[in-house]
């Protein structure tokens, strides 16, 4: 693969996972720490970070429940992540 292709194929990877983990059951709220788990981002802390920068886009819904914040994926993030998965089958077809 290209140098080019491969860091644009790396470019998007944590968004991707995030999105993907949260996409497994769309209607469910996620605790920070299951997310985190889920999807393979640790150190967790990291995870709350990453939070910030997706909400901005509306990928992403934040609430408290009990007291805690929780996350969930909204119509845009499932769009989102539709078209980084052809993004990405668009960039592997051409390096293969």
């Amino acid at each position: 693969m290209a140098s080019g292709l491969r860091s644009k194929v790396g470019y998007n990877t944590a968004k991707r996972r995030a999105l993907e983990a949260l996409a497994q059951f769309p209607d469910q709220w996620w605790t920070v720490e299951d997310w985190a788990r889920e999807a393979g981002i640790t150190p967790t802390r990291r995870m709350y970070t990453y939070a910030l920068r997706l909400l901005p886009y509306d990928l992403i819904l934040r609430g408290r429940i009990r007291g805690r914040l929780m996350y969930r994926i909204t119509q845009n993030g499932l769009n989102r992540l539709a078209w980084l998965r052809r993004c990405e089958a668009k960039l592997v077809t051409l390096a293969g």
